[in-house]
């Protein structure tokens, strides 16, 4: 079955700028071109080789997209108030706007709640008329969260000793981790594709999480909103590390209950908990390793983030990186580029997501991909291909389990921004 996907929709949003000088305007619209296309790997390439070219409002202003995607929030946090407190003459509103928005997600990611909101009131107040409705909604939608937590302590993380333990698959092939809280426990999937970590009112009470009334509206892979609820966990525990003060996504039991594998999704493992573990090894043998020691890695880095959503760099295109998807998937964009090949080579069918907001199939094909990895070519069969574009993505695909699966370990380094497989 297709996995659950779940946003928060805390991605920033980037569109094209009004401010620049003629000395700069090729190197600055070559590398805001990248950056609408969250390719943040070839506009961090471009930004170095052409820093010289541009004017220090724009230098500062890629540093701040640029610090924010390769997950240094509190840098770009840093530069981002530098920048907004000693604004040069001829920054334009519009300029402002968007470091507000970078601000707001690294704000989130600060687990600054209270900021966060003060700022998301600055851009739905003052700057209303940059927004789209469904920007809009999406800020206001953020702001439930925020007005929710705003008191809430900052999620910390005690890495006690090296843990390794073994995740085990459910009825849906998803590798679930053993989560403890007091003296219970459940095993929750891990999903580096779930902006917050989820998890079932029933469980929810039976690990006595004080929940709060939100009221938030969660996208899902079917384009379908569900009303849902926040929890936060005071301690969490996986093997010798502690989480403390993660915050949890309610929903009811029937949302995530799947009638005809009779499949219940018991909680979800999101990205703000699996990214404060630093670096994590996963084996073939399904060993889940956080070592006390992080390992070192001299190459660029080929993970990125959009908002909370892990992306990586493979065959020189971006791809969202989603350990909770059982397969692969490729993207409108993908399509565009090898439209002839395909036609001629592949029958059109039809693709289906199914998720917690249902069923829901696209025009497509289902192909084979060569992925260049390490210099090692693995292919990957039977991928479903998207013919049309669904929710303006900009990447080529999404990396699930049926690449991964195909190597003997995966490293996650979220503080080097390193996916490595072995």
């Amino acid at each position: 079955m297709k996995k659950l996907k779940i946003t928060t929709f805390l991605t920033v949003f980037f569109i094209c700028f009004n401010v620049s000088s003629a000395n700069d305007d090729d190197s600055y619209n070559s590398i805001n071109s990248l950056i609408d296309q969250e390719n943040y790997f070839k506009a961090k390439e471009v930004f170095d080789s052409n820093i010289g070219t541009l004017t220090d409002v724009h230098v500062k202003f890629f540093e701040i997209i640029l610090d924010n995607a390769f997950n240094k929030p509190k840098k770009s946090h840093e530069e981002a108030v530098l920048f907004i407190n000693g604004l040069e003459p001829g920054v334009s509103r519009e300029l402002l706007f968007k470091v507000y928005e970078i601000e707001a997600d690294n704000a989130f990611k600060l687990f600054d709640y209270k900021r966060a909101k003060a700022i998301t009131n600055v851009i739905i107040n003052e700057y209303k008329s940059y927004l789209t409705e469904d920007e809009l909604d999406d800020n206001r939608n953020n702001l439930k969260i925020y007005n929710v937590l705003e008191n809430v302590p900052p999620q910390k993380v005690d890495i006690r000793a090296k843990t390794v333990m073994k995740m085990t698959k459910d009825v849906a092939g998803l590798k679930n981790l053993k989560i403890c809280i007091g003296n219970d426990s459940e095993n929750f999937i891990f999903d580096t594709g779930a902006n917050l970590s989820c998890i079932i009112e029933s469980v929810a009470k039976r690990f006595k999480m004080k929940i709060i009334p939100a009221g938030i509206e969660v996208g899902t892979t079917t384009g379908h909103k569900i009303s849902a609820d926040l929890a936060v966990c005071p301690k969490l525990t996986l093997g010798n590390i502690d989480v403390y003060n993660s915050i949890f996504i309610v929903f009811p039991d029937e949302q995530l209950f799947f009638s005809r594998a009779n499949y219940q999704i018991y909680g979800i493992l999101g990205f703000p908990v699996i990214e404060a573990f630093k670096e994590i090894h996963i084996t073939k043998d399904c060993d889940f390793i956080v070592p006390k020691k992080e390992t070192e890695f001299s190459e660029a880095s080929n993970m990125a983030l959009d908002g909370l959503f892990p992306l990586v760099f493979f065959n020189q295109k971006h791809f969202t990186f989603d350990t909770g998807a059982d397969s692969t998937m490729l993207y409108h964009n993908y399509y565009l580029e090898n439209k002839q090949e395909i036609d001629n080579r592949y029958k059109p069918q039809k693709v289906a997501f199914a998720g917690a907001g249902g069923k829901k199939e696209f025009d497509g094909f289902i192909v084979d991909y060569e992925f260049n990895i390490l210099g090692k070519k693995v292919t990957v069969n039977d991928i479903q291909l998207l013919k049309e574009a669904v929710d303006d993505e900009t990447v080529y695909g999404n990396i699930g389990q049926d690449l991964i699966g195909q190597f003997d370990e995966m490293i996650l380094s979220f503080s080097q921004m390193h996916l490595t497989f072995r």
